[in-house]
């Protein structure tokens, strides 16, 4: 592997006709039955996201799955981390899109409280504020992806820590309808800080550790140090595919949109007047590409590859190879994908 640039390595990768045939192979690929059932359900929510997203997910979920999971258990574990995003996805959409915090406290509230199994009840979801059907959705889809994690043989062992993960996730939901109802209160650091853990890698890690062949403990650590790092690429590269498109929205959580906003490229109260403007759109996205945010970010996702170099060869009980290189393959495909997700 080579770390003098690896980022430009990549966007050369999909030069010519390789994006399309990337982009051809996600919407090619075909989801799990157990995935397709939730989808049939959940197309029928008003502003559903598209099934290419579902397909990308879990296309790349083995690229972010560590090669020590038991071989026997990849393909349920891929599927568990597609469940997981449906469910952040549910979440996340309650507060951007609708504004229904009064449905999102009361589904958050089924996971801080521990609440496992198919059976389990939203608490207060027959509440006036509260989108009954909608939070019988989300509670279906997390009590279905509590009882497959449970099969691991690890599961008692890394539970906490995923119930930790998954809680940093919300919080980074939060942060992220902050910057959006607040543009001015939005920062680089903050955003870095919590808004990365809405992409979910650090507890999709902890599922791999419920169904690992080999024991960690020893380097925790360690290992900790590398999947955080897998987590900020990972959100860097998602910020670089979906920023255009979250401009013309008014929606700021971006790295790339708080970073304009912080240097004056584009002014914050901008934002709301977007989605009526094609034009002024247009003009904003000219500005900030001609700054060369994006360049900045590619800069950092090569320091940030280089630290994920370091901190896995820090650990002895596993090669943690071909996970660093599934980040590289997961950078092409949001790179590919730029303005699909």
């Amino acid at each position: 592997m080579s770390l003098r640039d690896p980022a430009a390595r990549i966007c050369r990768s999909i030069d010519g006709g390789e994006a399309a045939a990337l982009l051809r192979s996600v919407r090619d690929h075909e989801l799990p039955p157990e995935i397709q059932e939730l989808l049939e359900e959940y197309e029928s929510i008003p502003d559903a996201r598209s099934r290419f997203i579902w397909k990308w997910i879990h296309r790349l979920a083995p690229r972010n799955t560590m090669p020590f999971v038991d071989d026997g258990h990849a393909a349920a574990v891929a599927t568990d981390k597609t469940m997981l995003v449906l469910f952040i996805t549910l979440l996340d959409d309650l507060v951007e899109k609708r504004g229904d915090y009064g449905t999102f406290d009361a589904i958050t509230s089924l996971v801080r409280s521990g609440g496992i199994g198919a059976g389990s009840a939203v608490p207060n979801a027959t509440d006036a504020d509260v989108d009954e059907e909608y939070a019988a959705f989300a509670a279906r889809v997390w009590g279905r992806l509590e009882e497959r994690i449970r099969r691991g043989s690890r599961y008692d062992r890394y539970a906490p820590l995923y119930r930790f993960d998954v809680g940093q996730v919300l919080t980074a939901i939060e942060y992220s309808t902050l910057a959006i109802e607040r543009p001015e209160l939005a920062t680089p650091s903050d955003l870095r800080r919590y808004e990365t853990h809405n992409m979910g890698v650090c507890a999709f890690a902890d599922i791999d550790l419920m169904h690992a062949t080999v024991g960690l403990d020893g380097e925790l650590s360690a290992f900790r140090d590398a999947v955080h790092t897998a987590q900020r690429m990972a959100r860097i590269g998602n910020w670089l595919s979906t920023w255009e498109r979250e401009l013309g929205e008014g929606d700021c959580s971006s790295g790339v949109v708080v970073a304009a906003i912080e240097r004056g490229i584009v002014d914050h109260g901008e934002l709301s007047e977007f989605a009526d403007g094609d034009s002024e759109v247009a003009a904003a996205v000219g500005r900030i590409e001609d700054h060369g945010l994006e360049a900045e970010l590619l800069a950092e996702w090569n320091d940030e590859y280089r630290r994920l170099v370091e901190a896995s060869d820090r650990i002895d009980a596993a090669d943690l190879g071909p996970f660093v290189d599934g980040t590289e393959e997961v950078l092409r495909y949001h790179l590919a994908s730029r303005g699909l997700k």
